[in-house]
């Protein structure tokens, strides 16, 4: 009786004492691998680093940490306002971390809003001055005014330029007296005659158009082309008759009265010879003419200046919306949040490191190896991992890489094995919970 409670005695004690580890463990008294490795090889009896099982099958423990993660940085300095999630929390892409204020970031993006709508009243008030073809009208105006003159200096213009301006003056008093007594009966007549013939070929387009309608094709027919042809002459001809009909408008009128009257002006200058005033008058019309296209000039470059502005209003409005935006501080991928340093109330620098955020998928569990078992590893082996108080979860993988150097004091006789969790294996295993490692 007595050896039988003599050999239960140490079963129980080393139940313990595993269980008051895995308490310790869990509480956070051990914070790496090694130092539960240790722990458990001193209860059990055997090398430290390592606990062996009955069939020499070395198994190691340690806390599972993730290989991929990314930290947050809100971009944008101020006061944290609300804090939504905690560490341990799975997140998802684009989930809302925490929310800074951003009071000033909007009366920000409200001055960019005022900035960019005066630089688009400045840009609309100078486009009402000129328009894209001024500066082409008053160099050409320029042009000739500069021909003019040097005409005047020269003495005046020859026979053939004299018949020329008679001819003009002729024809910008036929067109003013035209635009008063209207068109002619002839000149209606002739036009009703155009319209008439155009609707007799549309007809008739119309008869030799309607025999081959019945083909798939009609639309590439000689008669479909001809009918469209003669339509289009009908509107013509309608349109010079309904134009001819209609009374002129009186800014028609006082545009050809303004142009005839500087034809005959023009005629009488050559047929009364050039004058000292002539040249005087000639030489203004440059000056005006010069001071015109520079006047145009200076608001194209003003207008171009305007038009930098807005452009420089739009950029400054979009850098204060994505400041703006930056105020909500969002996960950059779904994952679990393994280090939050954002506290309500506290401000935060734009560059300061609020949060991480570790990818659950991608776990990896580092151990110390004694010497004398690492030399039997290579990278490959298999090893199954098995989350600690629970026998039945766990996962086949294999070891990942072998560092070549020992760990810091552990007699250089330590190296640092790393096992690489599967992706498609991790669905029951956490970031930061304690397996154990089984090297098969």
């Amino acid at each position: 009786m007595f050896q039988t409670v003599s050999r239960v005695v140490p079963i129980l004690l080393l139940i313990v004492f595993v269980a008051t580890g895995a308490a310790l463990v869990q509480s956070g008294h051990f914070t790496t691998d090694l130092a539960a490795n240790d722990w458990l090889a001193s209860a059990t009896g055997a090398q430290p680093g390592a606990v062996e099982a009955q069939t020499s099958i070395p198994t190691y423990f340690g806390s599972l940490e993730v290989t991929k993660s990314r930290a947050v940085t809100p971009g944008v300095g101020g006061e944290v306002l609300k804090v939504f999630v905690e560490v341990g929390d799975l997140v998802e892409e684009g989930q809302e971390l925490f929310r800074l204020d951003s009071t000033q970031l909007d009366w920000a993006v409200q001055r960019a809003e005022i900035a960019l709508e005066l630089a688009r009243i400045s840009l609309l008030e100078i486009n009402e001055q000129s328009s894209e073809g001024d500066l082409a009208v008053a160099q050409a105006n320029l042009e000739l005014a500069k021909t003019n003159l040097a005409k005047l200096d020269t003495g005046g213009a020859t026979e053939d330029e004299l018949a020329a301006t008679r001819a003009s003056a002729a024809a910008a008093w036929a067109r003013y007296n035209e635009l008063l007594a209207g068109p002619t009966e002839a000149r209606l007549q002739q036009l009703r005659a155009h319209v008439e013939r155009a609707e007799l070929a549309v007809t008739q387009a119309q008869r030799a158009y309607n025999e081959v309608a019945w083909r798939g094709d009609v639309g590439r027919t000689p008669q479909a082309a001809n009918l469209q042809r003669v339509t289009i002459d009908l509107n013509v001809a309608q349109a010079s008759y309904n134009e001819a009909t209609q009374p002129a408008r009186a800014s028609e009128v006082q545009a050809a009265l303004a142009a005839a009257h500087r034809a005959q002006h023009a005629l009488n200058e050559l047929e009364e010879g050039v004058s000292e005033v002539d040249r005087a008058v000639g030489r203004a019309r440059v000056a005006a003419a010069e001071a015109t296209v520079l006047r145009i000039m200076e608001l194209t470059t003003s207008q171009k200046s305007a038009e930098l502005r807005v452009s420089q209003a739009l950029v400054n409005l979009e850098e204060s919306q994505q400041r703006m935006d930056k105020a909500i501080v969002r996960a950059p991928l779904t994952g679990v949040v393994l280090s939050l340093n954002a506290v309500e109330g506290q401000v935060i620098g734009a560059s300061s490191p609020a949060a991480v955020i570790g990818d659950p998928s991608a776990l990896e569990l580092v151990v110390g190896i004694p010497q004398d078992q690492v030399l039997t590893m290579s990278v490959g082996d298999p090893v199954r991992i098995t989350r600690f108080g629970s026998d039945d979860i766990s996962v086949q993988s294999t070891i990942s890489k072998i560092a070549p150097i020992s760990l810091p004091g552990k007699g250089n006789s330590t190296f640092p094995v790393t096992i690489r969790l599967p992706e498609d294996g991790t669905a029951q295993f956490n970031p930061g919970i304690f397996v154990s490692a089984t090297f098969e």
